[in-house]
């Protein structure tokens, strides 16, 4: 069995169930999160911050229903590339007994485009750098005090000095709010809110891990995509055995079993104390039919014993199988 990273599909199941139709006021729902914009100042900012930053051209779609969530993510996905609509999207987004969009679908929605589908650390300030390096954000709020008041809208700018964001969201092209007034509807949200990448891009201020958490999911959906993403990391970081993982995964996907031994050597150069770079490497030889030498990498990672011993020994029967058929002919 080949041991496949799945951080990012556990990140991305941490969801409101209950998402409904989209409001076109402004929010005015108060929140027991601690603010995260007082006085006029940006808590945990980040260091090199811009005081303003507008990202331009980002498409608007308007909206006066329940399809915030399809109008959203066709703006951000548009703008970096993909050719949609809001109606193309509806099939895949929109649950009708819900009246609205759940946020696993537009994730899910967003990787079948290609994108690298980033959720972000629940800090206002880490939305504002995705504004000011150039990506617009789709945020989730919470508009009213019924249960199904959420409303999704797409983060394009901010004026620190003037507290004002700025909005695309249901009718308004430029929907301007106080910064207090945005964060605490963002706060009543859950702060939840992602950015849709052309992979290769890499969010400011987001880890190494977190990307390859929203990297990982790509594999199986948009493979070409996954490789690119992956292939860019270890530019970005050289030392990263988890995207060297990943390409062996997609490697052994489409049955180049001589690559996916060569990536996943590579990952277990890197992880020597970890067992899943050889337990892949074990899986990569025996599918190449050198069952003596799936042997010596299940032994390896049998020894290591973690962190998921149940799946060495699970390859540990394969090979044994296969060795025992062999020696039968």
């Amino acid at each position: 069995m080949v041991f496949r990273w799945r951080g990012a599909s556990r990140l991305a199941m941490v969801l409101s169930l209950g998402l409904g139709g989209c409001a076109a006021l402004p929010p005015g729902v108060f929140s027991t999160s601690p603010p995260q914009f007082q006085n006029g100042r940006l808590l945990n900012a980040p260091h090199d911050l811009p005081a303003r930053a507008h990202v331009a051209d980002v498409p608007f779609f308007p909206d006066d229903s329940h399809y915030c969530g399809p109008a959203s993510l066709a703006s951000v996905l548009v703008f970096s590339g993909v050719q949609t609509s809001p109606q193309q999207l509806l099939p895949q987004v929109f649950t009708p007994g819900l009246e609205g969009s759940l946020q696993f679908d537009l994730l899910g929605a967003s990787r079948r485009a290609g994108r690298v589908a980033v959720v972000l650390p629940p800090q206002l300030g880490l939305l504002f750098a995705q504004v000011a390096a150039g990506f617009p954000v789709v945020v989730l709020q919470k508009v009213g005090l019924g249960p199904r008041d959420w409303h999704y809208a797409v983060l394009v700018g901010y004026d620190l000095q003037g507290d004002r964001v700025t909005l695309r969201s249901s009718t308004a092209s430029d929907l301007q709010l106080s910064i207090e007034q945005f964060d605490r509807s963002w706060a009543a949200g859950g702060r939840w809110a992602f950015v849709a990448l052309v992979p290769g891009k890499f969010p400011p201020d987001v880890s190494e891990r977190e990307y390859l958490h929203a990297v990982a999911p790509l594999e199986g959906v948009a493979p070409e995509s996954a490789h690119a993403a992956y292939t860019a990391a270890l530019k970005q970081w050289p030392q990263s055995w988890i995207a060297m993982m990943g390409l062996g995964n997609l490697a052994y996907a489409r049955k180049d079993y001589a690559r996916a031994a060569i990536h996943f050597a590579q990952a277990a150069r890197i992880q020597p104390d970890n067992g899943d770079p050889m337990n892949n490497l074990a899986q990569a030889l025996l599918a190449a039919g050198d069952w003596k030498a799936a042997q010596g990498a299940i032994d390896v990672a049998l020894r290591l014993g973690k962190p998921h011993p149940e799946i060495y020994r699970s390859t540990a029967v394969e090979i044994a199988k296969a060795r025992a058929a062999a020696l039968a002919e």
